[in-house]
């Protein structure tokens, strides 16, 4: 690495290094074959670095000048400090143009323009930096004059002034970029400028190269500056260099594991059982009189508890506590609410926040410290627990309701365990932290670390579960969006007369969680047809009782008589004024639906409350045993006492009791119906009463003088009736009509479910094909019937893309150019995949291009299936690209990745062009 001579004014090393080298290696590590060679080159070019600034800061081994400056543009997808640019390849080639003073239809603005193109870009189609690069080789000087912190300078002003729409700021910026690097350096600029390398060598790689823990702090902070800054030194690891006083960072945590793996995960040795405390995690800072207070999240929480000692809710309580030796430290413990009435650590349950606790509150602020990090400047993290906890006894003096030292106690077997975790029930706590002695503190680590976390919830058996009937339901998101996803459950108030069903309900929880999609859908195909729209303005007389206002309302509800009872496990019930029953279920998850309970076996009221007493609110009310192997005993299931009942027919099946029915008139007179179902707002006995009062008969199972069947929806038994072919099955809707104009009205085909042999040979006399009568005159209302009708043949009727395809050649040979793409079917890649959802990126420059392939006649599929001929790709976002190739290789069926490039010169040249020479490449795809 040559580099420029340096003053004594100017120390930082990107100051002295060309950005010429930069771009050389990456030049280097782009053309090298292998992961292992390009991060060889790559270290090179790091050591070099590093050896300089060793050399030039000597003297100074706190200066903050680092890698940094390099990193931020090898690295530029992962760069937080920077502005964005706002600038793409079609706004940069304009300014290009304008710069070179290029004619808007020369040749090569064309080519920066349709860089896409391969008429203009050829061999370099679709990648913008290597089109500019030839269009520029000729234009710019051999080598370049900037250093790497020139380079970084006038980048930022980029960013700075496209921020601020400064236009003629930019174009200077350019210009300076322009004339003082090579083509060469001018590519990877556009790389740097568009955040993606292209050189083969991933984000991983690189952290690697520069420091094992680069990664790690890395997803920790989200800042490149920190990494380099902090980790300058390949020497010294993350856990140390992460720790520093008044500087949030995330704490180290538990790992949930069952019962039976503790011994293991402690190597059969010694372990500490400590209280989990049900509070909020914070990490104390103090030095001299100042102090911070920061959340698990890194969130800064001083103002609450107290930066001095004369302000907030904890620190003048406690800071005459510490010993007279402790002049800084960092401590790690759980800020939780305290009762000095009762002389109780509360629960987060119940009903209060200790981040925001008020002066007047009844509560007070107490910190529970069970571990140490540093103290007066010395760094304990690479110090094992049991050395930690040493310091703990000499730190301070805990004083109650305000500092607590917390408990820890030896164990070695499961058995130990379980009897804690017993005790811990009993004290109504959380659960348990099991730590390994030896452990050192890793910040935000949670798999590996040496503790555990233990809580009854986790340990079958030990939970109460609550069996609730579904009332409600709201719509969800992301991939949940259009179905139900979440439920409103009830309990039902118990009626006054033992043996009846209950007729009222009240809301008591709401569950979003322990299903499955497939789970959700299937649950969603049972309840769909019950499910009514609840208007809050307009709320429906139901027998479901909501508090006043309505909180927690659904977008729709379910008759609980035709709804399901789930059982739920939770935590705990706490006190809450969105449900009826003035209470609900801390962290519910639905565990199993009670397909053997009735909708009126579910939880009452009564057995509500006394679960509440019983275990204050607690659903932890067993404890955890061994059986005879010594491991854990499992689940026993809870024995239900049922009451027997009778067998008789099922509700479905049953007759009404029509004998208190009055006839009102003679309309159905010398008819016999039978009625299989009806709709939701006239289920079966009310139309069969009906029927009664308008002087019909009904029976329960058609017969020779049974004038015809009426549903509302085909089930098992319609399909075995339309099978007999013997009875007309008419819609339980003509029912209706009839009611509505007080006589019995002839049937039309809209009418019908099915037609006997006879009425489907008199229709054919009287109707054309799509229901339309050949004598009566047509009405506003049969003519939409009739539009309907056709809509659904036409809808039904599927015609296959090859089948259109063979029309179009036999029919119209060379004379069909809307049909370009008839055999293909496209994935278009306009959505961002984030852990389970999916979210449409908005207005994606894909969507003009998704209309252009259908106009001419290709299909599009919402779904990467096995169908799909193309994956339509933008070459600005190609973060998916790996996957989509990933799967491709396991699929039989392969398909082909293309940008928008192929689209338009197909339909340019009116002809499928080869794929391959469209195909775009992630920055992981090695040359």
């Amino acid at each position: 690495m040559k580099l420029i001579p340096i003053s004594a004014a100017m120390m930082a090393v990107s100051a002295t290094v060309p950005f010429t080298h930069l771009c050389t290696m990456l030049e280097g590590v782009d053309r090298a074959k292998g992961k292992d060679n390009k991060k060889k080159i790559f270290k090179e070019f790091l050591d070099k670095w590093r050896e300089f600034h060793n050399s030039v800061h000597k003297d100074d081994p706190n200066t903050e000048d680092s890698f940094y400056p390099a990193m931020r543009l090898i690295l530029p997808q992962c760069e937080r400090e920077r502005i964005a640019y706002g600038i793409k390849e079609f706004t940069l080639a304009k300014y290009y143009i304008e710069i070179l003073g290029l004619a808007k239809d020369s040749p090569d603005a064309l080519k920066l323009l349709k860089y896409r193109a391969p008429s203009h870009a050829k061999g370099e189609a679709g990648d913008f930096a290597a089109v500019a690069y030839f269009v520029l080789k000729n234009r710019c000087p051999e080598k370049g004059s900037l250093t790497i912190q020139e380079v970084n300078d006038l980048l930022d002003s980029i960013a700075t002034n496209n921020a601020a729409k400064n236009k003629e700021e930019v174009r200077r910026s350019i210009l300076k970029l322009l004339r003082s690097t090579s083509a060469m350096e001018q590519k990877w600029l556009i790389r740097m400028i568009m955040k993606e390398l292209k050189m083969g060598m991933n984000q991983a790689g690189v952290f690697a190269v520069f420091h094992p823990d680069a990664e790690d702090l890395f997803n920790v902070t989200n800042s490149l500056a920190k990494v380099c800054i902090d980790l300058r030194d390949p020497r010294v690891r993350l856990n140390e260099i992460a720790i520093s006083l008044f500087s949030p960072f995330k704490p180290m945590l538990g790992q949930r594991i069952p019962l039976d793996g503790v011994e293991k995960e402690m190597h059969h040795e010694m372990f500490y059982i400590e209280t989990k405390f049900d509070g909020e995690r914070m990490l104390l800072h103090k030095d001299g009189d100042t102090y911070k207070y920061f959340s698990r999240s890194g969130k800064d929480y001083t103002h609450q508890f107290g930066a001095h000692p004369l302000e907030g809710s904890l620190t003048p309580y406690i800071h005459n506590c510490f010993a007279s030796h402790v002049k800084s430290c960092i401590l790690d413990g759980e800020m939780v609410g305290y009762n000095p009435q009762t002389k109780a650590i509360m629960s987060k349950g119940d009903k209060f926040d200790i981040k925001n606790m008020a002066e007047d509150s009844d509560l007070q602020t107490m910190y529970c410290v069970f571990d140490i990090l540093l103290l007066n400047g010395q760094k304990f993290a690479n110090s094992p627990l049991r050395e930690r906890v040493d310091y703990l006894d000499k730190l301070f003096t805990p004083i109650e309701g305000r500092l607590l030292l917390g408990d820890r106690k030896d164990a070695r077997t499961k058995a130990e365990v379980i009897d804690a975790l017993n005790e811990a029930i009993d004290r109504r706590e959380e659960g348990l932290v099991i730590k390994y002695p030896g452990s050192k503190y890793a910040p935000d680590k949670r798999k590996g670390s040496g503790w555990l976390k233990v809580k009854p919830e986790y340990v079958d058996g030990l939970m109460d579960q609550v069996d609730v009937v579904i009332v409600g339901g709201y719509f969800g998101k992301g991939r949940r969006s259009h179905m139900i996803s979440h439920f409103l459950c009830a309990v039902a108030v118990q009626p006054n007369t033992p043996g009846e069903k209950p007729a009222l309900f009240h809301t008591f929880c709401r569950v979003g969680s322990g299903y499955t999609l497939k789970e959700l859908y299937q649950m969603g195909q049972r309840l769909h047809p019950h499910w009514r729209v609840f208007d809050k303005k307009k709320p429906p007389k139901t027998n479901i009782l909501f508090p006043s206002g309505y909180k927690e309302a659904p977008d729709v509800w379910i008759d609980p008589e035709q709804s399901l009872v789930v059982q739920i496990k939770a935590a705990e019930i706490i006190e809450s004024d969105k449900f009826k029953t003035g209470c609900t279920l801390r962290f519910p998850r639905l565990e199993k639906v009670r397909d053997d309970k009735e909708w009126s076996d579910c939880m009452t009221l009564d057995e509500l409350d006394d679960m509440r007493k019983n275990a204050e609110g607690k659903l932890a009310s067993r404890h955890a045993g061994i059986d005879d192997s010594g491991e854990p005993s499992k689940k026993k299931r809870r024995t239900v006492v049922r009451v027997e009942k009778p067998i008789t027919v099922a509700p479905q099946f049953k007759a009404a009791d029509t004998s208190k029915v009055q006839q009102v008139s003679a309309i159905f007179e010398d008819r016999e119906f039978c009625i299989i179902n009806g709709p939701p707002e006239h289920g079966k006995a009310d139309l069969e009463r009906k029927v009664v009062a308008y002087g019909g008969t009904v029976v329960q199972a058609p017969g020779p003088d049974t004038s015809c069947v009426l549903a509302h929806k085909v089930n098992v038994r319609v399909n075995n009736i339309i099978s007999g072919g013997k009875y007309d099955v008419v819609k339980a809707d003509w029912l209706l009509r009839c009611w509505e104009a007080k006589q019995c009205l002839p049937w039309l085909p809209s009418h019908m479910i099915h037609m006997s042999p006879d009425t489907a040979a008199q229709f054919a006399l009287e109707f054309d094909r799509h229901g339309d009568s050949f004598t009566d005159d047509a009405t506003v209302d049969s003519l939409k019937e009739v539009f309907e009708k056709i809509g659904e043949e036409k809808s039904s009727s599927k015609v296959s893309s090859e089948g259109i395809a063979e029309m179009e050649e036999k029919y119209f040979p060379n004379e069909s150019p809307l049909g370009l793409f008839r055999l293909c079917r496209l994935y278009v890649d306009n959505c961002h995949v984030i852990g389970d959802q999916s979210t449409r990126i908005k207005d994606c420059p894909l969507d003009l291009v998704a209309l252009e392939v259908r106009f001419h006649g290709a299909t599009v599929s919402p779904i990467l299936d096995s169908d799909v001929t193309h994956v339509l790709f933008h070459t600005s976002d190609l973060s998916r690209l790996d996957e989509v190739k990933a799967l491709r290789r396991q699929r039989t069926k392969k398909h082909h990745l293309v940008t928008p490039g192929w689209v338009y010169d197909c339909i340019q040249t009116g002809a499928i062009l080869t794929e391959r020479d469209y195909e775009p490449h992630s920055s992981t795809d090695s040359t």
